[in-house]
C-alpha cells in the first residue's frame, strides 16, 4: 500500500504542474475523479487492513482468515487502479523510466501472482461467510461434503 500511496502523491503533484488544452491537469473533471476515486481507494484498503489487524490482534489470526483473503484480492487490485490512474496522469512518461510507476505496476502485478491467484483467495472468502451462515441457520456447522 505504501506504493500506492507513493504513486498517488507523485500524481498529485503532476497535476499542480502540467498544463493540458491551457489548464492544469487538477482542473481537469476526469482528473478530479481520478483523484477522488484513488483516495476513496487508499482510504479503503487502509481501513480494511487496520479492521484485520484488529480482529487478528482480539481473536487471532484463524478467526480473521477471511478478513486476511479478502485484503489479498481487494488491496493489490485497489493499488494497481491507483497506480494505474497515476501512470495515465502522467502519459507517456508513466511508462517510462523516469518515473517509478511503471515499474511499480510490474512489481505489484508480480506480487499478486506470488501471493496466490484472487480465485483461490475469493474461494476462501466465499466459502467461510458460507460456513458462518449455515451455523447461523442450522445451529451447527456444516458437514464437510456440503461446505
Amino acid at each position: 500500500m505504501f506504493v500506492a500511496r507513493r504513486c498517488y502523491e507523485l500524481m498529485l503533484q503532476r497535476t499542480l504542474e502540467r498544463k493540458t488544452f491551457g489548464k492544469y491537469l487538477w482542473q481537469h473533471g476526469s482528473v478530479q475523479r481520478d483523484i477522488a476515486d484513488s483516495f476513496s481507494e487508499l482510504q479503503a484498503a487502509r481501513l480494511l487492513t487496520l479492521n484485520c489487524a484488529h480482529l487478528m490482534d482480539e481473536h487471532g489470526p484463524k478467526q480473521a482468515r477471511q478478513f486476511i483473503s479478502s485484503i489479498k484480492v481487494a488491496v493489490p487490485q485497489l493499488t494497481s487502479a491507483v497506480i494505474d490512474r497515476a501512470v495515465q496522469i502522467f502519459g507517456g512518461a508513466g511508462v517510462s523510466a523516469d518515473f517509478v510507476l511503471s515499474k511499480a505496476l510490474a512489481n505489484l502485478r508480480t506480487l499478486r501472482i506470488a501471493d496466490g491467484p484472487d480465485e483461490v483467495h475469493r474461494r476462501s472468502v466465499a466459502l467461510l461467510e458460507l460456513r458462518r451462515l449455515y451455523r447461523e441457520v442450522f445451529g451447527t456447522d456444516p458437514p464437510r461434503s456440503k461446505l
